[in-house]
């Protein structure tokens, strides 16, 4: 039995050290082949044109200690709408790559006709494995750079000629020449027009004032021509006409351009008509209600050319007190140089006049042979006696407000102010006395039933006020003190200042005065904290929102939300409009660093208030830019990785289980040996030992080489 237990050790022993020797061998075998790498070589920026398909090789290199296996990769455009298409060779599968090893990525990039931005990112996601099957992924992002983007199309208007070369008034010319591109890029969608016209100046003869081309290729050219006139009453001199050119560059961007061009106006220009009223005769004497009278001038041409289209209308300055008794609207055909035409009116007094001179106005209107219209006023004068009537009119004397100051002049709504007026009595010789003042406070509105309230209140005081007299055009002080309601609307509130008061007969007479009070009220923007990154690539987006409230009582007019600073952004200017009291909005936009460094970027939120002055939020930040991080080439020889702690933990794990089980089965091969002497000892106290013959012997020999035959080596 012992030679069996011994034979059975032995074999235990051989399969733990079996088990060692594999598990100590995959774990050399990994911490040999180590942790493959993958990454993208080269500067990562690579040129493609707008409408064209472009292919690019693409260099990925694995930079690790072990073999990456099963290399697969895909190509992924920014978020949001992008102007291309991407594709890459094989489907992305690319096989395995060695250790400073690399493979070239064929990727197809196909761009839109119109595009908005000069650099696209593209991100290139890969996943492979190790030689022991681990599972690895990793991404490296490329650049799309679009080419010519951002150059200008440059043209130049060339063979600019007027024919003939000075236009005279009334004449016509023919302007032409031609538009060069002497850029590096087409020009499409080309209009080119003319700006500046009017009918009495240059103007267009007939036909189209602009002209449409499709496209001017680079070195190309177009030629144009525009019939031109000038207006007949122009004076000589040099006058502009616009050349306005609109087009579009190869990426859909629209550009406008204006040039002048200056048309001589010569020949007999600033010959013109000049009319003149002469020998006026205003009526003498007084004229009573109803007694015509007679007023007459010469109409004469002091100008170097012929007057046309003469226009001569009389009228009295009160209509009311003086009406024409003859046709108040005379025309004449035309009238030349050194000629003259003689005019008359007759006029008459009403019973709405007063005993007064009253005023007769003649307006002249005439051309020089073009649409232009000259005209002139000239005044004459006839004295009107109506009795009557001034019996009527007998002079009371008159309370007024000469003169009112609001400290301060304009006035915040929830706020006191002084408010200093001074009373003046107009007439020269009649005192007024017993005088009351109360001020009319409440703003109405459109509806007797609705009514704002109160907007001013008068502080530790009465709506009511008093004076004794005031004298012969004297005049009074009254100061007091006015609180604003604090929801009043901004806008120029009417005061009203009433008046009842007496003469020195006892007469009573009743005024009233309106003041203007300037109301305005605070207006508040708030808007919520935002955050950029640190650090940022070049030309990696960086995204901005928040939201911002009107918490003010007043409408935010012309609302608008602009990005300054040397970044590329989209929308740099955002119109939003008015924003109602209470109301909120929403912002956001994305602008990336053109250049390393700090980037200074301003965030501004600028409104009018209701009184139109402009106010601005400004938000101050500074855009910390690096250039694109890719990792350099490993030189040498790569230094073994560091141990996976994963892969030990497991193969600790196999040792401590081979190591139970082996202490296990040694327990059971000793117990056994023990319970077999055991038993036997129980056998020998029943044999005597002499009895053990050679048959016994025989078998037991017989029976150890069956065991030996099936021992395992």
């Amino acid at each position: 039995m012992t030679k069996k237990w011994f034979q059975r050790a032995v074999t235990a022993a051989m399969v733990f050290l079996l088990a060692v020797s594999q598990c100590v061998t995959g774990f050399a075998d990994d911490w040999d082949n180590g942790t493959p790498g993958l990454v993208i070589g080269g500067d990562g920026v690579y040129e493609v044109e707008a409408g064209e398909t472009t292919r690019l090789s693409i260099q990925l290199k694995n930079t690790g200690a072990g073999t990456a296996e099963n290399v697969s990769v895909q190509a992924k455009g920014a978020a949001g709408i992008i102007p291309y298409k991407l594709s890459l060779a094989g489907g992305g599968n690319v096989g395995d790559i060695g250790v400073n090893g690399y493979k070239e990525l064929k990727l197809t990039v196909t761009m839109d006709d119109i595009v908005e931005e000069s650099n696209y990112p593209v991100t290139l996601n890969f996943s492979y494995n190790g030689s022991s099957g681990s599972y690895y992924s990793g991404s490296g992002t490329i650049y799309l750079k679009v080419k010519g983007y951002g150059r200008e199309p440059d043209f130049l208007l060339d063979n600019m000629t007027l024919v003939p070369d000075s236009l005279s008034p009334g004449e016509t010319a023919e302007l032409s020449g031609r538009v060069v591109n002497r850029g590096t890029q087409d020009m499409h969608q080309v209009e080119l027009s003319l700006d500046n016209l009017s009918a009495e100046g240059i103007s267009l003869v007939s036909g189209f004032s602009s002209k449409m081309v499709a496209q001017i290729p680079v070195g190309g050219e177009t030629a144009f021509r525009f019939p031109l006139a000038a207006s007949a009453d122009m004076a000589a001199g040099n006058y502009p006409v616009s050349i306005k050119l609109k087009y579009q560059d190869e990426f859909g961007k629209a550009f406008e351009k204006t040039q002048q061009f200056y048309v001589n106006v010569g020949g007999v220009a600033g010959k013109k008509a000049d009319l003149e009223i002469r020998n006026m005769k205003e009526p003498g004497g007084t004229y009573g209600v109803n007694q015509n009278f007679t007023v007459s001038f010469d109409l004469y041409n002091a100008g170097e050319t012929t007057a046309k289209s003469i226009s001569v209308t009389a009228e009295a300055v009160d209509a009311t007190a003086v009406v024409p008794k003859s046709a108040s609207r005379k025309t004449v055909k035309e009238l030349a140089p050194g000629a003259s035409v003689p005019f008359s009116f007759q006029f008459a007094g009403t019973s709405s006049s007063t005993s007064q001179n009253y005023a007769i106005q003649f307006t002249v209107e005439y051309t020089s042979g073009g649409s232009a219209t000259t005209s002139f006023k000239q005044y004459a004068g006839v004295n009107v006696s109506n009795p009557d009537k001034d019996d009527e009119n007998e002079s009371k004397p008159k309370i007024i407000v000469s003169n009112y100051v609001s400290d301060p002049l304009i006035v915040m709504a929830g706020d006191e102010f002084d408010l200093t007026m001074t009373l003046m009595n107009t007439h020269r010789e009649k005192a007024v006395k017993n005088i009351k003042m109360f001020l009319t406070l409440a703003e109405e509105t459109s509806s007797e039933t609705e009514k704002s309230g109160n907007i001013f209140t008068p502080v530790n005081s009465s709506n009511t006020f008093y004076f004794d007299s005031i004298g012969p055009k004297s005049t009074v002080d009254k100061s007091l003190r006015l609180y604003v309601v604090p929801d009043a609307q901004p806008k120029t509130y009417t005061l009203t200042v009433n008046f009842e008061y007496e003469d020195g007969n006892g007469k009573e007479f009743t005024g009233k005065e309106l003041l203007g009070i300037n109301v305005k009220q605070v207006t508040q923007l708030q808007i919520d904290e935002f955050t950029i990154p640190d650090m940022v690539e070049v030309f990696e987006p960086v995204s901005v929102s928040f939201s911002y409230y009107n918490t003010g009582k007043v409408t935010l007019n012309n609302v608008m939300v602009k990005v300054e600073g040397d970044v590329d952004c989209q929308n740099k200017s955002t119109y939003i409009g008015n924003m109602e009291s209470g109301n909120s909005e929403y912002f956001e936009t994305t602008f990336s660093a053109m250049q390393p460094g700090e980037t200074p970027v301003a965030i501004i939120v600028s409104y009018e208030d209701p009184s139109g002055e402009k106010i601005e939020e400004r938000r101050e930040l500074v855009l910390n830019a690096m250039e694109p991080m890719m990792p350099e080439d490993m030189e040498g020889e790569p230094e073994n990785p560091p141990l996976d702690m994963g892969q030990v933990a497991k193969y600790i794990g196999i040792l401590v289980i081979l190591g139970a089980g082996l202490a296990f089965f040694m327990k059971k091969q000793k117990e056994e040996p023990k319970r077999n002497a055991e038993s036997m000892n129980s056998d020998d106290m029943e044999d005597d030992d002499d009895d053990f013959d050679d048959d016994d012997f025989d078998d037991e020999a017989e029976n150890a080489e069956d065991d030996k035959e099936g021992m395992p080596l």
